[in-house]
């Protein structure tokens, strides 16, 4: 019995200490198998040379995916992109009675969320999906041409049509604000081009709220934002909800 004993004792020492050095290997794999996938994406998309940037968001990103399998719904509408829709602390009763799931982090650009779309959304279910993202013109090297604001949407909106094929999608205007309204030439021609690719795409829509925050003047509306002239205020959100559920009840079928 004694030597029985130890022999199985033996054995299974061996199968934990196989098991163990395994592990590593078969998370390893994993890791670079996803690695691998991430550079292919960003080769076909011509995204490699946004990737460094993008990874600072890595940590929020996986935060909202993680509820992914338990949040939304097949009655939900999608709100991805920046900080006006991570902001938007009433958007539950502004939208009512539509349901709403969000996939927003501050400061994100078309070219980040290009890159974090297919994570932010995989596995989650949702009707419609609505776009917003204002921070690709801000008046620094970096920003991006009109048009390559345009290419960078059609890869989300590519990821959101590959997670629900028959969902249509929503992509709203860049807003006017105070801070940035130097730059609203510029923005707008990005409108503009956002508005093309919508008409070019079926089953898209252009959300064309711009005008609700300029004067009789053409100049922003400041009473429509918070301190730092950038983000809307309550009565700023109350005008975007209203423009927004007009276009889902004018288009959702």
């Amino acid at each position: 019995m004694n030597f029985f004993n130890t022999m199985n004792s033996s054995i299974g020492a061996m199968v934990l200490l196989i098991t163990v050095a395994l592990v590593p290997s078969v998370f390893g794999q994993e890791k670079t198998a996803n690695e691998n996938n991430s550079l292919q994406f960003y080769a076909k998309h011509d995204l490699t040379k946004y990737a460094l940037e993008a990874a600072k968001w890595d940590k929020d990103v996986a935060k909202l995916a993680a509820t992914n399998s338990t949040e939304g719904g097949e009655d939900f509408i999608l709100c991805i992109g920046s900080s006006s829709f991570r902001l938007w602390d009433t958007i539950a009763e502004d939208m009512a009675p539509y349901k709403i799931v969000r996939r927003a982090y501050g400061g994100a650009k078309y070219c980040d969320l290009a890159i974090h779309s297919p994570q932010l959304i995989n596995g989650l279910r949702f009707r419609a999906a609505m776009i917003f993202i204002g921070n690709d013109i801000t008046g620094k090297e970096t920003d991006k041409t009109p048009e390559e604001v345009a290419r960078l949407a059609k890869i989300v909106m590519d990821s959101v049509r590959k997670q629900r094929p028959d969902s249509p999608v929503f992509l709203i205007a860049v807003t006017p604000s105070p801070s940035r309204f130097q730059h609203w030439p510029r923005i707008k021609l990005a409108n503009q081009s956002l508005e093309k690719l919508a008409g070019s795409e079926a089953n898209t829509f252009f959300v064309a709220s711009q005008n609700k925050y300029l004067n009789l003047q053409g100049e922003p509306r400041p009473e429509l934002f918070v301190k730092d002239m950038l983000h809307q205020n309550k009565e700023g959100y109350a005008i975007w909800s209203s423009v927004l559920k007009d276009s889902l009840k004018k288009n959702l079928r």
